[in-house]
């Protein structure tokens, strides 16, 4: 895509002729970010906490390379009674995220979840089975952390990112999309984006990130980290 150019005044001095200078024009673009993809390609890399100002440092470094006309932000509520901490401090980060840049949405979903995982449960069941409460307990957080077992899931906000990037898309105005996740289940919508003619960024860190989905967009954007960070690298 070619680049669009203006042209601004400048004034050398107040006796001297204006002269024009040409400056690149920032492409305007609206990121979508899965957060619950996100979250855990973070986690994997070994880079978690990462709050509301490690968004704002991330929206920032991407605000010197585009225009971010919107940020729509994706994730799944827990449940405030089965899960009343992790529900307060996701409610926290929601609220600290809005502060964290004046065009940013949060579009929620209700986390589904697949088991009734109760300590009282778990006991009986290992009594059952013969297996002390220490060692359960053990097992037990050595398979979610190998994500060997999954207890919840995030149903249906990966089709409201999908709509809505769709929905902007069609509206025309030389908008680029951009796609924070790794999921390649978007390679489809993305594929569908581009015949309105727009061209689709995939923002991703390094793991858990999708070789379809990068190919299927028109470039990539590593997202790396260190002091100072997060840090931004464009790919092809």
């Amino acid at each position: 895509m070619s680049n669009i150019y203006y042209c601004i005044p400048a004034v050398a001095a107040a006796c001297l002729p204006q002269t024009w200078a040409y400056i690149p024009m920032i492409p305007k673009a609206i990121l979508f970010i899965d957060g619950s993809n996100f979250y855990h390609s973070l986690k994997k890399q070994g880079c978690l906490p990462f709050d509301a100002d490690g968004f704002s440092k991330l929206f920032g470094r991407l605000s010197r390379l585009y225009n971010i006309e919107k940020i729509y932000f994706y994730d799944a509520v827990k449940n405030i009674v089965r899960d009343p901490t992790g529900y307060s401090k996701q409610q926290g980060f929601h609220a600290r995220l809005l502060e964290s840049h004046p065009r940013i949405v949060i579009k929620t979903r209700k986390l589904r979840y697949l088991a009734d995982v109760r300590d009282s449960k778990i006991k009986q069941s290992g009594k059952k089975a013969g297996i002390t409460d220490s060692c359960i307990n053990k097992l037990r957080s050595f398979l979610m952390e190998m994500d060997l077992i999954k207890l919840t899931k995030e149903k249906g906000i990966d089709v409201q990112l999908v709509v809505d990037a769709i929905e902007e898309a069609r509206k025309g105005g030389n908008i680029h999309i951009i796609i924070l996740s790794g999921d390649a289940d978007f390679v489809p919508a993305v594929s569908l984006i581009k015949t309105y003619k727009v061209e689709v960024i995939n923002l991703h860190p390094y793991s858990g990130s999708s070789t379809e989905l990068r190919n299927a967009c028109n470039k990539h954007i590593l997202i790396t980290f260190g002091k100072g960070g997060p840090f931004l690298k464009q790919g092809q």
